[in-house]
């Protein structure tokens, strides 16, 4: 199922179908991301148990939902995929997927119908948010025009067994905004007039945010049921394939943060932008920060650089 990369320091798996899941843990301080070779996965802030920012189903059928997914949608035909082979789900004969999994980083390349397509998962030093870096690039010999989109489900309690369990509570607390580059999640949002942190009859109003840096908002979606679609799932959300989200946020039941930008490329020529989920004490920095937080995460992205993330030698063909 895959090799380690003694040059990259990375472990390869360029057979994704794999049995049982294999994940990799990112973060070095009060942040930690756990994400599998499919994307799957969940954040939490210090604890995983009484801090969860994103929604994990352990056991689940199928496996490792849900997750930190970015798909892609090609304007001329309606096809969509994602860039980890999962939720989509592609033939791995026509679809071609490796992940890498690195120290404290995992990236995904994906290639497909005449796009490379990778993305980068890294929570940056004393920050408490994790950074998707997203890079595309048109393989084929005619212009695309591509809808890419970004999805993060939110946990509607930070208590992970209130959440999951204490359903007449939980789900009618919670409240998404869009907000120019973010999809912005509060619970407690009926307290939303107090100031961040303050406690009111033992309930603290909690922000997170969904964010997209580097590229421009087309539209946007806080909440699940309308993103996924009735008796929809994670592999063919309504929003995905329609090729535009609703434009709308939740009052009570499930929130999430969906984002997409559409993105022209000519033969050759590759994009890159980068989508963030977090919240807590960076919230407020976040909106400071504005525009030039793209140039930082770019900056130090180079790290990751785009020519490096290329297919391993080592195949399946």
């Amino acid at each position: 199922y895959g090799h380690f990369d003694n040059e990259k320091r990375e472990y390869v798996i360029d057979r994704v179908d794999l049995p049982v899941s294999w994940t990799n843990y990112l973060g070095v301080k009060d942040l930690c991301v756990v994400v599998n070779h499919t994307a799957g996965g969940y954040m939490f802030y210090q604890s995983p148990e009484y801090h969860r920012v994103t929604r994990f189903r352990g056991n689940a059928v199928p496996m490792d939902r849900p997750g930190h997914y970015v798909y892609l949608r090609d304007a001329k035909d309606g096809d969509y995929w994602s860039i980890s082979w999962q939720p989509v789900g592609k033939d791995l004969k026509t679809y071609r997927s490796e992940c890498r999994h690195g120290t404290a980083y995992t990236k995904m390349l994906a290639d497909y119908s005449g796009i490379h397509s990778e993305v980068r998962y890294y929570v940056p030093l004393d920050r408490a948010y994790e950074v998707w870096n997203v890079c595309i690039a048109n393989t084929s010999a005619e212009e695309r025009e591509l809808t890419v989109t970004g999805y993060a489900e939110f946990t509607n309690n930070s208590n992970y067994e209130q959440d999951q369990v204490n359903l007449q509570y939980s789900q009618f607390i919670t409240r998404t905004v869009f907000c120019g580059d973010h999809v912005r999640q509060m619970i407690h949002a009926n307290l939303d007039q107090i100031e961040e942190g303050r406690d009111v009859d033992d309930k603290i109003v909690v922000s997170r945010f969904f964010a997209l840096k580097g590229a421009k908002v087309t539209s946007w979606c806080g909440d699940r049921e309308k993103f996924l679609g009735r008796y929809h799932g994670y592999g063919n959300p309504a929003g995905v394939a329609e090729g535009t989200l609703c434009n709308e946020g939740n009052e009570n039941g499930n929130s999430c943060g969906a984002l997409s930008t559409v993105v022209q490329l000519a033969p050759g020529e590759h994009c890159e932008f980068a989508f963030l989920v977090g919240g807590g004490r960076d919230f407020g920095f976040l909106c400071a920060a504005g525009a030039g937080l793209w140039k930082g995460i770019a900056a130090a992205d180079r790290l990751l650089a785009w020519k490096a993330c290329t297919f391993s030698d080592k195949d399946t063909e």
